[in-house]
């Protein structure tokens, strides 16, 4: 069996929460564009096409893969918070004075 440090398990999980966290901006994408009245079908294929890839390539990540852990927790973190930003700006239009922080949720 292989052994791995607390800090190797705590950035794996951290890298894990940042595809997860992905995924779900993808699942509400997915929805926006589908509740539409013409849906674009290349951009729901697109979307739906990232979220399976993220899908898998969390199930492939190994908590003793430091690079892959540290890649996807620098790549991904910063995805997720401009995204994040991004339908934070779309829901201050829709309720303004709401306050929404990117940091609580990956890093």
């Amino acid at each position: 069996m292989e052994k791995w440090t607390q800090d190797q398990a705590i950035a794996y999980e951290c890298a894990c929460d940042c595809i997860t966290d992905l995924r779900g901006i993808l699942t509400a994408q997915i929805y926006e564009e589908s509740a539409r009245p013409r849906p674009d079908s290349e951009r729901l294929a697109c979307l739906q096409a990232e979220r399976s890839r993220l899908f898998h390539e969390r199930a492939a990540l190994c908590v003793t893969d430091d690079a892959a852990v540290a890649r996807v927790r620098a790549e991904y973190g910063a995805w997720f918070r401009c995204l994040y930003a991004e339908r934070c700006e779309r829901q201050m239009q829709v309720e303004p004075g709401i306050t929404l922080n990117p940091d609580q949720h990956s890093q």
